[in-house]
């Protein structure tokens, strides 16, 4: 699986990272803000996990960039709680497929990347 990392926090970006690595079936490519997000116009990913800041409105003008030209990526949003509640109402307009709050609970973590592998191998079948 492919898979977009967007975020600025060099800290989250090494934990996500190795922790997918622990995983041959993922590769993951790294970016930042926009510029990262606009990866998706050159390269298919099969998930993005993207860091949507610390404010709602921050959430919402990067979320709407990256769906105003990829309805298709599976997005998992990264974000603190505060921000995730907000968010929660817009899960279905964006196409969240799943919230990881920050800063990253191992156990949480590694729940997600098992559903994520569940789904691939279902969809796989």
């Amino acid at each position: 699986m492919d898979i977009l990392l967007i975020t600025s926090e060099n800290l989250l970006r090494d934990q996500i990272k190795v922790g997918l690595q622990q995983f041959s079936e993922f590769r993951v490519t790294c970016g930042q803000s926009f510029p990262g997000v606009n990866m998706l116009h050159t390269t298919r990913f099969d998930y993005v996990f993207l860091e949507l800041g610390h404010t709602a409105q921050d959430c919402l003008t990067l979320l709407k960039h990256l769906r105003s030209f990829d309805q298709e990526v599976e997005v998992v949003a990264i974000a603190e709680s505060r921000a995730i509640k907000d968010l929660a109402r817009e899960k279905g307009r964006y196409g969240i497929s799943a919230f990881l709050q920050a800063p990253i609970d191992t156990n949480e973590f590694f729940r997600l990347v098992a559903r994520l592998r569940a789904r691939r191998e279902e969809s796989t079948v």
